[in-house]
C-alpha cells in the first residue's frame, strides 16, 4: 500500500505499548515480537531476526499508517548496548542479516522515529502500576538507557532518517505531540543501505 510508517521507541516502561492502544483505531498498529508471534519448540537462530522482517512486511500491507511498537532494527542496537552477550546472535551474523534483507529490500528504516523520554524514577513508578506485564529484565534495560540516547543522537545528527524525541508527561498531552508529529508524514525517499553503513561504522566506533 506505501503508506508511511512509524517506530516507538524509548526505555523499557515508559510507555510505548498505552500509546499503541490509544491509536489503534486511528491507525494500525504493529505489536513487538513476543506478543505478535508465538514461539516454536524448535526455532531458527535468526528466528527474531526473521520476524522484525515480518513485521515490516505487516506495515507494507496496511492501508494505513503504521506504528512499530519497537525497532524493526533492535538487535542491531540493543545487542550493542549489551556488549554482544554470548546467548545472542553474533553481531557478524546480524549485521549481515540486515544487510542482505536491506539490498532485497525486504527491510527498510521507518519514515519516522518517535523516541519517548522520562525519568528513571517515573519508569519505576509506571513498571509497579502496570501489573499486566512483569518486566523480568526491567533494572537491565534501565542500565542501557543512556547508550540508547547516544544512539538516537547519532540517528538524529549524522543520518537522514527523521526522529522526534517526545518527553512522556501525561498521556493526554503525549497522545497529541505524537499526532502532530505524524500529522504531515510521508514516505521517506533515503538509501537505507547507505544509512545501515553509517550505523555499523558508528558501532564499531563506539564500543561499550
Amino acid at each position: 500500500m506505501n503508506q508511511p510508517f512509524i517506530c516507538f521507541e524509548g526505555p523499557s516502561g515508559v510507555g510505548k505499548t498505552t500509546m499503541c492502544n490509544l491509536l489503534a483505531q486511528e491507525l494500525h498498529i504493529v505489536p513487538e515480537v513476543n506478543l505478535l508471534f508465538e514461539r516454536g519448540e524448535q526455532e531458527s537462530e535468526y528466528w527474531y531476526h526473521e520476524r522484525q522482517v515480518d513485521r515490516y512486511d505487516l506495515c507494507l500491507k496496511s492501508s494505513r499508517i503504521s506504528i512499530l511498537d519497537g525497532d524493526i532494527f533492535q538487535p542491531i542496537w540493543y545487542n550493542w548496548a549489551c556488549n554482544y552477550p554470548a546467548q545472542f546472535l553474533s553481531k557478524a551474523k546480524t549485521h549481515e542479516f540486515y544487510r542482505a534483507k536491506i539490498s532485497q529490500g525486504r527491510i527498510a528504516f521507518p519514515d519516522l522515529y518517535i523516541i519517548f523520554q522520562a525519568e528513571e524514577k517515573e519508569l519505576w513508578l509506571r513498571k509497579e502500576k502496570d501489573t499486566s506485564r512483569q518486566r523480568r529484565n526491567f533494572e537491565k534495560h534501565l542500565k542501557i538507557i543512556e547508550p540508547l540516547k547516544d544512539y538516537y543522537r547519532f540517528l538524529d545528527q549524522e543520518t537522514d532518517l527523521e526522529m522526534r524525541f517526545i518527553d512522556y508527561t501525561n498521556i493526554a498531552e503525549t497522545r497529541s505531540g505524537v499526532l502532530s508529529s505524524i500529522g504531515n508524514l510521508v514516505k521517506k525517499n533515503i538509501d537505507d543501505l547507505q544509512v545501515f553503513e553509517q550505523v555499523s561504522s558508528w558501532l564499531a566506533e563506539h564500543p561499550l
